[in-house]
């Protein structure tokens, strides 16, 4: 089932997930997607981040990250182009960026309960009965559906997040809150083994341990988000852009960008620009 936007161009998708499905969905990535893993038995890695999935669970995509899902799976899937639902506009409002989207601290799945991915699911439910009759006012009525799904989704996996805090190495919690707060200005491991009190190399072997990432990719990763926000939301140039982050050389922010998103930055504004899934 799918919706057009307001011209006819194609903008939300919601299909059963199976293997075809998935290479055929993201073959062209210029979406969010919702993944609902209703049964699985495999590993899902993304980003150089590899976690098992299991029944119950939901991934949430951002466009163009590297995505790898082996094993047995079955549910439904979701994407919508951002020009219909754009995550960044309303991260603000829904608190989702960073934490059910671009999770680069190796927590990116959202495993339920059966009563709260039932909770969860009813919202696809709902909002595939609204795709079946074109009506007025549809495009706000799914839009609405998505909002108060990330809401809800946000607030279960807060509640689980913060459960979590209190098992974990506090290294672990403080390297990421570290991280998360400080990226934009501080791009040398130094500064935060200082922080820490520990040594650079004991801080990079606690990155790759908690995180399955080193420290500089972490941190180009978390980069890439920004300027993939930049990209779409804004006209900048790609080389202010890269100043901004951080980045001195243009050229060599555009390979970064295209190591981690196998795609340019200049490609990747034109193809969320088209408005429409490809």
């Amino acid at each position: 089932m799918f919706l057009n936007n307001k011209i006819n161009e194609k903008v939300l998708i919601a299909d059963s997930l199976t293997k075809q499905s998935i290479l055929s969905t993201f073959e062209h990535p210029n979406f969010y997607g919702i993944l609902y893993f209703k049964k699985a038995n495999g590993t899902l890695t993304l980003d150089g981040q590899e976690v098992d999935i299991q029944d119950h669970c939901i991934f949430f995509y951002y466009p163009y990250q590297k995505l790898t899902i082996r094993g047995d799976y079955e549910g439904c899937f979701l994407k919508f182009h951002p020009d219909f639902f754009c995550i960044d506009i309303h991260a603000r409002d829904v608190g989702c960026q960073g934490l059910l989207f671009n999770n680069f601290f190796n927590d990116f799945l959202l495993c339920c309960s059966l009563v709260e991915y039932d909770q969860l699911y009813g919202f696809y439910l709902d909002l595939r009965q609204e795709l079946q009759h074109k009506n007025i006012g549809q495009l706000d009525m799914v839009a609405s559906y998505l909002k108060i799904f990330l809401i809800q989704a946000v607030r279960i996996k807060q509640s689980k997040k913060s459960k979590a805090v209190v098992n974990k190495d506090n290294l672990h919690h403080q390297i990421e809150m570290l991280i998360t707060k400080h990226f934009m200005i501080e791009h040398s491991a130094e500064f935060y083994a200082d922080t820490l009190d520990i040594s650079i190399s004991k801080f990079n072997r606690l990155c790759k341990r908690y995180f399955q990432n080193s420290f500089i990719t972490i941190l180009n990763l978390k980069k890439i988000a920004v300027a993939k926000n930049k990209l779409f939301l804004t006209n900048l140039p790609i080389k202010e852009i890269a100043y901004d982050l951080g980045y001195n050389d243009a050229l060599y922010f555009s390979r970064v960008f295209r190591k981690h998103c196998g795609i340019s930055p200049k490609k990747f504004r034109e193809e969320l620009k088209q408005n429409r899934l490809i």
